[in-house]
């Protein structure tokens, strides 16, 4: 690149550190050097007269005269790496270190703790780590965000945002003694409010986002919008709209050869002359003393006009300075992700919603498997127990929180990864859930004996992890039609039995279950023996079964002429018997009816490289409206005492014997009253989609006779109900959503996809995609998606009025996110049951309030900073965080504020002796931590951090989430 077009760096004079001045003459003589075309966007040109303007450069070095950029590492998918990623790590942080070491005016920022504990727990050296430590203290290497990865926040859970926040902080607290205030969230796919919220509950002050629609992005720089968090004060910039990669050049302007490495530049906004520019490059630090070697003949040439360099904490400072007033962009949609540069007609990416499906599925049922690992394992640890070794239990939740946690990277929860790094995350998570599977065995293992019941069955335990209690059916596997089920008292229980549909030699056993919080529930499953038919005693009940056949599709057919119904307390289901589809639904609280049909559709895409918008990981663009998939349906109902389930199968050609997707829907007869109204008010839906054919990408369409107008809402994050007014599959992209009309639909998701509007009282769910990507860059790093596999999940449907669905909708939801775990072994004559048996005392809390987590994090933290310092250990602590569902104004009663008592709360658990309340990530104590506090305009309130109580009452306000260090009595 010539010289005379490098972009410039445009100078203010504020000190680059305490004690370090720049004079006027210092600015005399330095020209402004312009982006071609005019000014550099987001930068202002200083004026003659020195007035402030311009680009503070990101990061000076410990000397106050000679500044420089602070290079930002980009280990954006070192998994990747031909080396390997423990040799990648290897390569990075050794040479940042030894060049750091031996260069006192170089820096570095660390973001990822994914990469950086890699190298810290399996190669570092004693000396290494030592320079480390010294490099920290005199930061010059400095950890921004801190999280494990950072975190997509289009397709990810704010539980596992929050876990994969707290994995990261808690290792660098418990290491460095460092808290960090300030976020890099520059790559994720767009920009959610959930994460700014959680950021500031963690005890940030900062947030930089990047990736969001330009023209977007640019309006709130001129407008000075910051965007916030629900109820949080924190400011939020974006990267200005431009950036580049520059080429080191030679102080005679002539470029260097064309292999040097690259270094990009990003700009921060300007605000009141006060602007920054990072710099640094992907998978580039392999050898970091090349690449400081090129920033510093970098540098010496941007020197010529700009005396300063600045930190990342430097830039909030000098913005927070400013004392200027903040629009907030509060509560709002999700601002969406934005590949193109600006003027470039690219459009917005919005296929990973469903690239790699079968991940994002896996993901999803890990961190569901952890969260009840978590809290069984915490239960048991302060219980008396007789045997179960507290390291290797902790070992087993510490490989599914690291598994999870990386697994929220931007590019790999997105899906626009390789087949190579899904391979490997997909072992991780597997690997992962098999540990605290065998821990939750270890754990049912430890009780007394009693009389036997005898071999030649199975004996099956029912945990619940939520803190309500829950009746729902649960579904253990046995391997004889014939059953007998009793309770661990010994007397029977209702049942109801058919054939498999994982493994057609075994039978799938349906069990009602009513079970209070964070408790368990046993149960003995045996054939029934010959004795027991003779005196016809009741087992589990055969269901009857309806069978209707393929049905082909018929354009022209007068439909709703033939219809069959099957029914609970609360619903009625009518289906099509001439098109096997469903008719309509009748609520019976608000005594109406309700056309609704749904259908199985594909878009099928564009892969011609000569069109202007292809289909990729990233990008949807469908070549076309969706199209009906089956030529033909099949359909059967079974009926029994406890459920009803339709089966109905779509076959993409009317002679095809296996069908291409598959829609299981259940309807439960459960207990009338309150404990059975999340049961009741619910028809769940269970799909299995695929394989698809190439190009094509599988939706499931909902059409209703609902007035919309095409508004829907959905989930932020699973945080937050947002409306979504678009018709395309742009921003609408979580998993729960309802028309806003007299009666409301409501799809609950197990995991995240997109979703749409596309016709008025209409609902597309985006499950599923194939693509023959041809672009050359995909080709290049084999970022493909081929995906042959099929994918499956659970949606749960409620319908009714919106005071109903306004009521159930948050529980249930959670309900389904978090389902009872159940675990089967066999039954032998060691195997003992308890003749007076006791359910143990539960964990419960009001039906507003979601126990997030209870923990034990196995980290040495301390809350107070200089003891923690000094390594005084208070000891082992329970993490606990306690979310409220709803929010403010969304229903009269469980939207208001909820006093709770937590030693009562938790008097099962034992004594509580000390609590104390602490940042989201549990590294700072509420009662010390000072964020910083941001002007702003339109007359906002926000709550903050709760000051820490003094006593065990505490009050939770809606959408507040208070995190807690629990210390129990021993026992």
């Amino acid at each position: 690149m010539p010289a005379d077009s490098l972009p410039g760096a445009l100078c203010i004079p504020l000190p680059a550190s305490p004690g370090s001045t720049v004079s006027q003459a210092d600015l005399d003589g330095k020209q402004a050097r312009l982006h071609p075309g005019g000014s550099l966007p987001g930068a202002r040109q200083v004026d003659p007269q020195g007035q402030p303007g311009g680009l503070l450069l990101s990061a000076p070095s410990l000397s106050t005269h000679t500044p420089s950029f602070q290079p930002k590492e980009a280990l954006l998918s070192p998994w990747t790496s031909p080396l390997g990623t423990q040799a990648y790590v290897t390569t990075v942080y050794t040479s940042v270190v030894e060049d750091l070491t031996r260069n006192k005016q170089h820096r570095f920022i660390i973001v990822d703790q994914e990469f950086f504990r890699l190298w810290w727990d399996g190669v570092a050296s004693a000396k290494q780590k030592v320079q480390v430590h010294e490099l920290v203290a005199q930061r010059r290497l400095e950890f921004v965000l801190g999280g494990q990865v950072m975190h997509d926040e289009a397709v990810t859970h704010v539980d596992d945002q929050i876990l994969q926040l707290t994995e990261g902080h808690g290792f660098l607290y418990e290491t460095f003694g460092i808290q960090p205030q300030f976020s890099w969230q520059v790559y994720s796919f767009g920009a959610s409010t959930t994460t700014p919220t959680l950021f500031a509950l963690a005890g940030f002050s900062g947030h930089i986002i990047s990736r969001i629609d330009y023209d977007l992005k640019v309006t709130m720089q001129q407008k000075q919008v910051s965007s916030e968090g629900a109820q949080r004060n924190i400011q939020s910039t974006g990267l200005g709209s431009w950036f580049g990669s520059l080429w080191p050049t030679k102080e005679n302007g002539r470029e260097l050869k064309r292999n040097s490495p690259c270094l990009v530049w990003a700009l921060l906004p300007e605000v009141q002359g006060v602007a920054s520019g990072p710099q640094g490059c992907d998978r580039q630090f392999f050898n970091a003393s090349v690449q400081f070697a090129s920033m510093d003949r970098l540098m010496n040439y941007i020197n010529n006009w700009c005396l300063l360099g600045v930190r990342h904490t430097d830039y909030f400072q000098a913005i927070h300075s400013t004392h200027i007033s903040w629009h907030i962009r509060n509560h709002h949609n999700l601002l969406p992700y934005s590949s193109g540069m600006p003027l470039q007609a690219w459009p917005r990416p919005t296929g990973f919603y469903a690239s790699r499906s079968g991940l994002k599925g896996l993901a999803q049922r890990a961190s569901a498997l952890l969260y009840a690992g978590e809290s069984m394992f915490t239960c048991f640890m302060l219980a008396p127990h007789r045997f179960l070794d507290r390291a290797w239990g902790l070992q087993q939740l510490q490989k599914l929180r690291w598994a999870v946690s990386e697994v929220q990277h931007h590019y790999t929860i997105t899906g626009t990864h390789t087949p190579k790094v899904r391979d490997m995350f997909a072992e991780h998570l597997g690997t992962g859930m098999q540990g605290v599977c065998k821990l939750m065995a270890s754990i049912i293992q430890d009780r007394p004996a009693a009389p036997s019941a005898g071999p030649g069955g199975h004996f099956a335990m029912v945990y619940h992890p939520l803190a309500w209690t829950v009746t729902t059916i649960v579904t253990p596997t046995a391997d004889f039609p014939e059953v007998n089920l009793t309770d661990e008292t010994g007397n029977p229980v209702p049942a109801q039995v058919w054939n498999s549909k994982e493994m057609p030699s075994a039978y799938d056993l349906l069990v009602l279950t009513t079970t209070p919080g964070l408790s368990y529930w046993y149960y003995i499953i045996t054939p029934m023996r010959r004795a027991q038919k003779d005196t016809q005693e009741t087992g589990a009940s055969v269901d009857s079964t309806n069978q209707f056949g393929r049905r082909p599709r018929t354009n022209h057919r007068q439909v709703g002429r033939r219809l069959v119904h099957v029914e609970n307390d609360c619903y009625s289901v009518f289906l099509d018997k001439d098109t096997n589809l469903m008719h309509s639904i009748w609520e019976r609280q608000s005594n109406r009816t309700i056309q609704v049909t749904q259908e199985f559709m594909e878009y099928h895409d564009n892969s011609d490289e000569g069109q202007v918008s292809i289909s990729n990981n990233y990008v949807f663009a469908p070549n076309g409206t969706a199209k009906p998939v089956s030529a033909a349906v099949k359909m059967e109902i079974l009926e029994g005492q406890l459920l009803t389930e339709i089966r109905r199968c779509f076959y993409r050609t009317v002679n095809d014997r296996d069908p291409t997707y598959t829609i299981y829907s259940q309807l439960a007869c459960g207990p009338p009253g309150a404990d059975g109204e999340l049961l009741c008010h619910r028809i769940e839906q269970e799909y299995r989609v695929g394989p698809l054919e190439l190009n094509h990408e599988a939706i499931w369409r909902t059409s209703t006779h609902l007035n919309t107008t095409q508004v829907l809402y959905s989930d932020n994050n699973g945080y937050q109900m947002q409306r979504r007014a678009y018709k395309q599959y742009m921003v609408n992209t979580l998993t729960r959503v309802h028309p806003v009309v007299q009666s409301r639909l409501v799809l609950l998701s197990e995991q995240v996809h997109g979703v749409s509007s596309q016709g008025n009282g209409q609902m597309e769910d985006f499950f599923h995609r194939q693509l023959l990507i041809k672009q050359q860059w995909a080709l290049s790093v084999n970022v493909t998606l081929n995906d042959t596999s099929v994918v499956h999940s659970v949606l749960w449907l409620l319908l009714g009025p919106s005071t109903l669905t306004r009521d159930l909708g948050q529980r249930s939801g959670v309900a389904l996110q978090h389902r009872p775990v159940v675990l089967i072994r066999e039954l032998s004559e060691t195997t003992r049951v308890h003749p007076d048996f006791q359910q143990q005392e539960a964990v419960m809390l009001p039906p507003s309030l979601h126990l997030q987590i209870l923990s034990i994090p196995g980290w040495t933290y301390n809350l107070n900073h200089t003891k923690h310092l000094q390594n005084l250990q208070k000891g082992e602590a329970v993490l606990l965080w306690l979310h409220h569902l709803y929010e403010k104004g969304q229903h009269p009663v469980l939207s208001q504020p909820v006093m709770v008592n937590l030693q009562s709360v938790l008097r099962s658990l034992g004594s509580v002796v000390s609590m104390e309340e602490c940042s989201l990530t549990g590294t700072w104590d509420v009662g010390t931590l000072q964020r910083w506090s941001w002007k702003i305009q339109d007359g906002h309130q926000h709550r903050g951090l709760c000051a820490p109580g003094s006593g065990p009452d505490i009050a939770i306000h809606p959408k507040e989430i208070r995190t807690f260090f629990i210390h129990f009595q021993e026992q």
